[in-house]
């Protein structure tokens, strides 16, 4: 009994030793899973610092490497600024010694340009053409004087010298010389001077003047005619405030941040300017310690606004100043030439001259006036219009031009029927090859560059009225008919020279007449309206084709079809008289035999046909 007791206690002692040991057991088989986690997730964390540090050192070395290209590329664009600089100063510095050059040629034409002007022998052509040249040695004298002066500015030696001045009796002279340029324009030029006459301040007035006279000049420049001009001009105690608004095209947004750099132009395609003027105002306003503002908006307009700081200089007198821009020199920089009409009566050819200066197309009509009637026209849309409405025998015609270039103007008018035929000489500042394969693309007929002589000018016109002609006496010479009977397929046809759209033309007015052939109401009027256009550009047309009026040679196409009849069927003279439209056989032989020396009868006795 005792020693199943015993053992019975060494059992559950065993038992408990073993339940002991597998506990320890557990927490051991834990405590090494525990750490072999601990030890995964120790070397995974060591891994990630060490990739880490890896990537930093990685991305370190190609920041080093990034910020050694970036010094690099830094000092080779410092370099290649400075060169730039340098490059850019020298020419500026070239570009001014010529400008200062330039001065004595310029005063060695202008004086004797000037007494030119003023003399009484010269004939009415040679005083035009001194005229225009008076008026561009003004132009390029005042671009010299801005160039110059814009130099000195940027190499600060330009200074104000400042005179105690009335303000408003100087704005309101300034004004004066451009009402007349309003007037003839139509434009509604507003001025409101809102100072008062006895207020007086001190400014430079060449600088202030010129400063005005540019703003004014881009307002009319840009203005169309029949706009508007507002001029408001403010001062009080502290200021004086002037704006110039005006109701022309207006400049994009993108463009308004540049409009006061040096040389910058806002249409950079057909310029008006030298892109100068408005950088060289704002240089002159800061002199003053003022400032110039703009707002536009594209087909709305412009408004410049000028502040300047009141000040005043020791002597308290106004000085009387006159006016430094005179009247001239406005008509110079603004000034239209009239235009003359087409006098119909004359038989000398007539010339449409395409080009927006008016100065070229003064020159071209004075030197060419003796030899062709003459035409103008600003820009190419005003150019196609004028074509189609007057026909003309040669077009004279810019590259160059607002509104519509002289490659579309070029391409339009050999695509429309009435002026397909008509020869175009090109104008153009530019001897670049591309832009004469484009012309020759829209149907150019011959090219001219700018600065052109006038007897190569005068020569080119005459050769290609010439070569016009020459296809018109082919054409005739087809027309005409031998002394032997014609045959049935003999027709009036174009010669293969003329262009496509010209025989497609011709074609359809031969088909009219043939169709239309016994009718004797058939007339100009009714040929017109049944090909489609007016009557003054039909028979222009017609006549520059054929060198026949379209009656004269109706009667001609009648007469060569009466001819064919009289030597191919048996019908009677009147009814063949009847048949191609005459109303009267009497008048049939008569205009019958004027054009072939003999009458129907006669005509037939020759060939044998009894009638």
């Amino acid at each position: 009994m005792y020693s199943l007791k015993e053992e019975s206690a060494k059992i559950k002692l065993l038992k408990s030793q073993v339940d002991d040991y597998w506990n320890r057991h557990s927490a051991q088989t834990t405590l090494f899973y525990a750490a072999i986690v601990i030890l995964v997730l120790l070397f995974g964390l060591l891994f990630m610092v060490l990739r880490a540090f890896w990537l930093h050192k990685r991305h370190q070395k190609e920041l080093v490497e990034q910020n050694k290209l970036l010094a690099q590329q830094r000092d080779t664009e410092k370099k290649l600024n400075e060169q730039l600089n340098a490059a850019t100063q020298s020419k500026l510095v070239f570009f001014t010694n010529v400008s200062h050059d330039l001065r004595t040629p310029l005063t060695l034409i202008a004086e004797p340009v000037e007494q030119l002007e003023m003399a009484d022998y010269l004939t009415p052509q040679h005083h035009a053409l001194i005229k225009i040249a008076s008026k561009n040695v003004k132009i390029l004298r005042r671009l010299i004087n801005q160039i110059l002066d814009f130099r000195k500015y940027e190499n600060g030696k330009l200074t104000v010298n400042l005179s105690e001045v009335h303000i408003a009796e100087l704005m309101r002279d300034w004004t004066e010389s451009f009402t007349a340029i309003a007037r003839k324009r139509d434009i509604k030029l507003n001025i409101d001077i809102k100072i008062e006459s006895s207020a007086t301040l001190a400014i430079d007035v060449e600088k202030i003047e010129r400063v005005f006279f540019n703003l004014m000049s881009n307002a009319f420049k840009y203005t169309a005619d029949n706009g508007k001009i507002h001029l408001v001009c403010t001062c009080d105690e502290s200021q004086l405030i002037f704006s110039v608004e005006d109701t022309g095209q207006g400049i994009a947004m993108d463009d308004l941040g540049n409009i006061f750099d040096r040389f910058y132009q806002v249409d950079k395609i057909h310029p008006n300017g030298s892109g100068i003027g408005l950088s060289l105002a704002k240089a002159f306003i800061e002199l003053h310690g003022g400032s110039i503002d703009v707002e536009s908006a594209p087909g709305k307009g412009s408004k410049f606004t000028v502040k300047l700081p009141v000040r005043h200089v020791c002597d308290n007198a106004a000085t009387n100043v006159s006016r430094l821009i005179t009247d001239s020199e406005v008509n110079a920089e603004l000034g239209d030439i009239e235009l003359e009409t087409v006098n119909e009566g004359d038989d000398k050819p007539l010339l449409l001259i395409i080009d927006d200066n008016a100065d070229i197309r003064k020159m071209i009509r004075e030197l060419l006036s003796a030899e062709y009637r003459i035409i103008e026209a600003a820009n190419g849309k005003d150019g196609i219009r004028l074509a189609s409405k007057y026909v003309p025998d040669l077009i004279i015609c810019d590259v160059m031009m607002p509104v519509m270039d002289g490659l579309e103007c070029c391409r339009r008018i050999k695509d429309e029927i009435t002026t397909s035929h008509i020869p175009v000489l090109m104008l153009t500042a530019c001897s670049m090859d591309e832009q004469r394969i484009q012309g020759y693309e829209s149907g150019a007929d011959g090219y001219l560059s700018k600065p052109f002589n006038s007897k190569m000018l005068s020569m080119r016109c005459e050769n290609l009225i010439e070569n016009r002609k020459r296809i018109k006496n082919l054409l005739g010479a087809n027309q005409d008919v031998k002394a032997s009977a014609p045959k049935a397929e003999e027709r009036p046809s174009v010669p293969e020279a003329q262009p496509d759209i010209d025989n497609e033309f011709y074609a359809r007015f031969v088909e009219l007449v043939n169709n239309e052939m016994g009718n004797p109401d058939l007339n100009i009027d009714t040929l017109a309206a049944k090909m489609g256009i007016g009557r003054s550009q039909f028979y222009r047309k017609i006549k520059a084709l054929t060198n026949y009026s379209p009656v004269e040679l109706l009667r001609k196409m009648r007469l060569t079809k009466a001819r064919e009849l009289l030597a191919t069927t048996d019908r009677s003279i009147s009814e063949i008289a009847y048949g191609v439209g005459f109303s009267a056989p009497a008048y049939f032989t008569r205009v019958f035999r004027e054009m072939f020396d003999e009458s129907p009868s006669e005509m037939r006795t020759r060939l044998g046909i009894k009638d």
